[in-house]
């Protein structure tokens, strides 16, 4: 079988290769799956440069999440997956023509899903759904500010808010996105680099602050947030996209820390405010039963019609050098699928 493998960090050109290894086979607990295909993240582009600690040490096959049929299932899996079409959670390996997964943290899905959609549930809407509704308790009325808006978290985001009543500040980089976020129905969609989002919140809501705030950039965005948070609020983090880019050295590492500040817990106290990080490769390590249930959940509200993925761009795995390209240059929206 087929395998896309970074094999040295840096540019997607100079990075990726693909070989051919044996085929696999499924440990203890685990499922095979014979791979439609697979989706991006840009925790994949930071792997590609070697600023994500979560990565394997070289060489290694990325991807976190797939499409396909179970093959083969090993010994512990509780439940007959074996000629199931399934979106699954990988740990890595998911850019591969197989690739093995934790029954847990699967989803039997239907036929009639897009396998672009399909792979979308897994790491973005599965992300937003655990803020959103998994660890959230989210009101009509509320406000929430939503980051990189026109991306997968952020589509998935505002689709799940808006099941909610919940209304939306989006933020995104370009007035193309911005008429994106206007076709979503986003409440005050915001091209950051023409317009200082804080000055808009207070001009336009006054007194008003966020209840809510999703954050996958870090850096100085976050103690900018920070001001704009209501007492009782949350400020979720799940992303350093701000980090990106720049050599991974000490020098770098700290200017991005000193950026985005810290935080004391008896200042968070007198705010009654919350900061949460999330770290979905930490939850599937330790809690993968959630990833399925969350998956699940998704997948059922798909079928109802209550929310739907955008695959913003499909490619061949043989331009896998032009789908990372698109995806680090920031003018992508959606997903971006990658089939075999």
């Amino acid at each position: 079988m087929r395998n896309i493998v970074i094999t040295k960090h840096g540019s997607a050109r100079e990075a990726f290769q693909c070989k051919e290894q044996e085929d696999l086979k499924p440990k203890n607990l685990e499922v095979l799956v014979e791979v439609e295909g697979f989706g991006l993240n840009y925790a994949d582009v930071m792997a590609r440069q070697g600023l994500y600690k979560e990565a394997p040490d070289l060489p290694f096959v990325p991807g976190y999440e797939i499409v396909g049929k179970v093959i083969q299932q090993g010994n512990g899996v509780l439940g007959e997956f074996e000629g199931k079409r399934v979106v699954a959670f990988t740990r890595f390996g998911g850019y591969a023509e197989q690739a093995v997964a934790d029954y847990r943290g699967i989803a039997i899905i239907n036929d009639s899903i897009p396998a672009g959609e399909a792979c979308a549930l897994a790491t973005q809407y599965c992300t937003a759904y655990y803020m959103a509704e998994y660890v959230s308790n989210m009101h009509n009325g509320d406000l929430a500010l939503i980051h990189a808006c026109a991306g997968g978290v952020g589509t998935a985001l505002t689709q799940l808010c808006q099941r909610k009543g919940v209304k939306i500040i989006g933020l995104c980089g370009s007035d193309k996105k911005v008429e994106y976020l206007e076709q979503l129905g986003v409440d005050h969609p915001i091209n950051y680099k023409k317009t200082s989002y804080s000055s808009y919140v207070e001009k336009n809501l006054g007194k008003r602050k966020m209840d809510f705030i999703f954050n996958p950039v870090a850096g100085k965005s976050f103690k900018n947030d920070l001001k704009l948070l209501s007492h009782g609020g949350r400020i979720f983090c799940y992303g350093g996209s701000a980090r990106s880019g720049k050599k991974g050295h000490v020098g770098n590492n700290l200017a991005f820390l000193l950026k985005t500040g810290f935080l004391s817990p008896l200042f968070m106290m007198m705010k009654s405010y919350g900061v949460i990080g999330v770290n979905m490769l930490r939850i599937a390590d330790h809690q993968i039963e959630i990833i399925g249930k969350c998956l699940q959940d998704l997948h059922q509200l798909w079928i109802k019609g209550e929310i739907k993925p955008l695959v913003g761009a499909s490619f061949s795995a043989d331009d896998i050098v032009e789908a990372h390209d698109l995806l680090e240059s920031g003018k992508s929206m959606g997903k971006i699928f990658v089939y075999w």
